[in-house]
C-alpha cells in the first residue's frame, strides 16, 4: 500500500514554514553532494600512476604481514611488471618458487616479465619450461609465438599460433591475423599459407574487415592483383560502406593498366562518399580518400 509522508504540525502556516526549511536543507545537501562527486571524479582522473603505486604499497603491507602468501607475491610481481619494475617482479617470482617449487605459473609470468623487459630469448626459455607442464595453454602458446616473432623466428611463431588457435574454445580474430603476419614475414614462399590461414579464420569467425583487408594486401604481395580484386568484389557485394574498398579497387586496376575500369571505381567511390553525412565526410580519413579520388578523376579530365 502506498503511504504518504505526513508533515508534523497541523496549521497551514506551520506546514508552510516546515516545508520551506526542509526544502532549503535539501538544496544545501544536494549542492554538497554534487561538489563531493565532482571532487571524487577529479581525483580519480588525476591519480593515474598514483593509484597503481598505492596498490603496490598496499600489497607491500599485506606481504609484510603474510610473507609466504603465494597469491599476494604473484599479484605484486604483476604490479611491478606493469610499472616497469622488472627486477622486483622477477624477485617476487623467485620467492614464489622457493615457497612452492611446483607452481608452474611462475614460468609463464617470468616469460612475460622477460618479454616486456626486452629479453625475448630469456622469455622463450621460461615459456618453454611452462609449456612442458601445461602444453595445451593457449595463453602460453600465444606468448611464446610473440616471443619467437620478436626474435625473427617467424615460421616457428606461426606454428605456435596454430597450436593456440586449435586449443582455444572461442576463436580470437587477432590470432588469425598474427599467424598470417608471421607467415608473411617469413617470406614470399609462405604467403599461400598466410592466405589459407586467413580464409580459415573467415570461415570460422566470419568475413571480418581486418581479415579481409590483410588478405587483399597479401594477394598483392603475391603479385596477384586479380586475386586481390576478386576479394574486394566479395566484400563490396555485402559491405554497407563501400567507398574505401572502391578506391582500393580503383588503385589496383590503375596499377595494371585497366584505366577505364579504374575510373569507374573512383566515380562510384565519389558517389558513395557524397551520400555520407557531412560529419563523416569531414573526417581526416575521408578527406584523404577524397583527395585520392580527385587525383585520378581530375587527371583524366584535364586537357
Amino acid at each position: 500500500m502506498i503511504q504518504f509522508w505526513a508533515w508534523p504540525g497541523h496549521g497551514s502556516r506551520t506546514k508552510s514554514t516546515q516545508w520551506t526549511a526542509w526544502r532549503d536543507r535539501s538544496r544545501s545537501a544536494l549542492k554538497a553532494f554534487v561538489v563531493l562527486i565532482s571532487v571524487a571524479v577529479f581525483v580519480t582522473g588525476a591519480t593515474g600512476h598514483g593509484d597503481r603505486n598505492e596498490h603496490l604499497a598496499h600489497l607491500d603491507a599485506e606481504i609484510a604481514a603474510d610473507p609466504d602468501s603465494v597469491p599476494l607475491l604473484i599479484e605484486r610481481s604483476a604490479a611491478h611488471r606493469r610499472l616497469g619494475h622488472y627486477e622486483a617482479s622477477l624477485a617476487d617470482l623467485d620467492r614464489v618458487l622457493a615457497i612452492a617449487p611446483d607452481n608452474h605459473q611462475v614460468y609463464f609470468l617470468r616469460g612475460l616479465t622477460h618479454f616486456h623487459s626486452g629479453k625475448p630469448a630469456d622469455a622463450e626459455t621460461a615459456l618453454r619450461r611452462y609449456l612442458q607442464a601445461v602444453p595445451d595453454s593457449p595463453a602460453g602458446r600465444i606468448a611464446l609465438a610473440e616471443t619467437l616473432a620478436e626474435q625473427g623466428h617467424h615460421l616457428a611463431a606461426a606454428d605456435e599460433y596454430t597450436v593456440a588457435i586449435g586449443a582455444q574454445p572461442t576463436p580470437v580474430p587477432d590470432h588469425y591475423l598474427a599467424r598470417a603476419k608471421a607467415y608473411r614475414a617469413a617470406g614470399k614462399a609462405y604467403l599461400v599459407l598466410a592466405l589459407e590461414g586467413l580464409d580459415e579464420g573467415m570461415s570460422t569467425i566470419g568475413p571480418l574487415v581486418t581479415l579481409q583487408r590483410l588478405a587483399v594486401g597479401i594477394e598483392l604481395d603475391r603479385d596477384n592483383p586479380a586475386g586481390a580484386i576478386a576479394r574486394i568484389d566479395e566484400v563490396l557485394a555485402k559491405a554497407p560502406r563501400k567507398e574505401t574498398w572502391l578506391v582500393q579497387r580503383g588503385r589496383i586496376l590503375a596499377s595494371i593498366g585497366r584505366e577505364s575500369e579504374a575510373l569507374d571505381a573512383f566515380r562510384l567511390a565519389r558517389a558513395a562518399m557524397s551520400s555520407l553525412p557531412s560529419r563523416v565526410r569531414s573526417s581526416p580519413a575521408m578527406k584523404a580518400l577524397r583527395e585520392t579520388i580527385s587525383a585520378h578523376l581530375d587527371k583524366d579530365t584535364s586537357p
